[in-house]
């Protein structure tokens, strides 16, 4: 279970959480976790969690995590082809429905020759393999995962819910709150493996005070 646990400690680090609304249809509890069978739409997959009180027909949301391919349960003896690590999963109305934010292009801190991290977003095809300039507030520093530094950016601007960039370094991360400038190749559908997979990301960043 230790396996698991920093899979999901290293998981929650990185991601931004996309939520989802499903309906339970399989679940069991071991070691301390609970692994959850889904209908989420027309697909089917496991989930697993942090130990709770779910049962089948039930409906959760959940925060996505992270995707891992052939993981093995030891105290379960069943590898699973894939499974979804999440959390914060609760019990939740048939009625409730998720509420995105609406599209705001600009950034409130954009410079001539700065892009917002909603055009980014939406234009991805356009800016991939480029250098890109970025200007906006660090929300979230993960420290030497897989040999880098992960710097999260907002800058106020939101494309179909999508207003967080995560900035890979090897150089020191700024701190939480300051206002960056962040210089950096984009790169889409960047898939590291064991789940990390990331349909934009910034490589290769640098950061000034703005």
């Amino acid at each position: 279970m230790k396996k698991l646990a920093l899979s999901l400690l290293v998981c929650a680090s990185l991601y931004a959480s996309t939520t989802h609304t499903a309906k339970v249809l399989e679940t069991m509890n071991s070691g301390g976790y609970t692994y959850i069978k889904v209908q989420d739409g027309k697909d089917s997959y496991w989930v697993a969690m942090t130990q709770r009180d779910v049962k089948p027909g039930d409906t959760i949301n959940y925060s996505e995590q992270g995707w891992m391919q052939k993981f093995h349960s030891k105290t379960l003896n069943r590898t699973f082809d894939k499974i979804l690590f999440a959390a914060d999963a609760t019990a939740a109305p048939q009625q409730q429905m998720q509420t995105m934010k609406p599209n705001v292009m600009n950034s409130k801190y954009e410079q001539d020759g700065s892009v917002s991290i909603a055009k980014l977003f939406k234009y991805r095809d356009k800016y991939a393999d480029s250098k890109v300039k970025v200007i906006g507030k660090v929300t979230k520093v993960s420290k030497q995962i897989m040999g880098k530094n992960w710097v999260h950016i907002q800058d106020g601007s939101s494309f179909m819910g999508k207003d967080d960039l995560v900035f890979t370094t090897k150089e020191k991360a700024p701190k939480v709150g300051s206002v960056v400038v962040a210089i950096g190749v984009a790169k889409k559908d960047v898939d590291f493996g064991y789940g990390y997979f990331y349909p934009l990301i910034i490589q290769e960043a640098t950061f000034s005070s703005k």
